[in-house]
């Protein structure tokens, strides 16, 4: 028969036995429901990044589609019609015998062939700004307030920590969307000023522009099937840049736009 004492350890040593493979257990499961929880948040970024990755190509589509659908529009609506008149000109020229009439249909032929160099030259800077690739991005941006200002908008440009040139991605994108949201400005907000503010440091370029039109109901143009063009080639391009973007904008009280874009993406 045993003795107490040696029943006891007996005892002591079968419960720690039992707790040890409790405690086990539990730590198996513990891991199993861990794993298991882990996997499915995976699971649901993994699908979450497929949306933002379908919803940034479907915006950059669809911006493209855009740029390309005015490219077609100023070649038929300015250089189309601009050689036709050409054309006629030139062609009115063989029914004519006097000399002054000729000269004249002549200077008027090269008027317009003039005007369409013009056109042809504003639709290539838009495809390739001239302005960025040769002074950067501070001077593109005033070269193109200054355009606007000719046109009776007041505009406010200011810039902190621009001494370097960023890399060409960047400034195009930066570029392309104060394009786009000056573009949004005179088109539909029937504005009298625009500010923009660009505030570069090492970590972040941080870009607002602010116009006092009349603004928008935010909520209703996002949810829309077919928004703006402008409106998601900005989205687009913020994408593109692993940027952050703020909209705000109210029916009757301007629009607001914040663009935040890391400089090492």
């Amino acid at each position: 028969m045993e003795k107490p004492s040696e029943l006891e350890f007996s005892y002591l040593l079968f419960g720690g036995l039992t707790f040890i493979l409790i405690l086990t257990l539990a730590v198996v499961l513990f891991i199993l429901l861990y794993q298991k929880k882990l996997f499915r948040q995976q699971k649901e970024l993994q699908l979450l990044e497929l949306g933002y990755q379908k919803e940034l190509t479907r915006l950059i589509i669809k911006s493209q589609e855009g740029e390309r659908a005015r490219i077609s529009n100023d070649l038929h609506d300015e250089i189309g019609v601009s050689l036709s008149a050409a054309k006629l000109y030139i062609n009115q020229i063989g029914f004519e015998t006097e000399s002054n009439e000729m000269i004249a249909l002549a200077n008027n032929a090269k008027e317009i062939i003039s005007q369409i160099v013009k056109d042809i030259r504003l639709i290539s800077q838009n495809l390739s700004p001239l302005p960025l690739e040769n002074f950067g991005l501070e001077q593109a941006i005033r070269i193109l307030l200054k355009n606007l200002e000719k046109g009776g908008l007041d505009t406010k440009f200011v810039i902190i920590g621009y001494d370097q040139r960023l890399p060409s991605e960047t400034e195009l994108g930066i570029y392309r969307i104060i394009q786009e949201a000056v573009g949004n400005t005179l088109k539909h907000a029937k504005a009298t000023s625009i500010k923009i503010s660009l505030t570069i440091d090492i970590q972040e370029i941080k870009l607002t522009i602010q116009d006092n039109g009349v603004g928008f109901d935010l909520e209703e143009t996002i949810n829309k099937p077919t928004s703006s063009i402008g409106l998601s080639g900005i989205k687009a391009r913020t994408g593109l840049l692993n940027g952050k973007l703020v909209f705000n904008s109210k029916t009757g009280e301007g629009t607001y736009l914040q663009l935040v874009v890391p400089i090492h993406a």
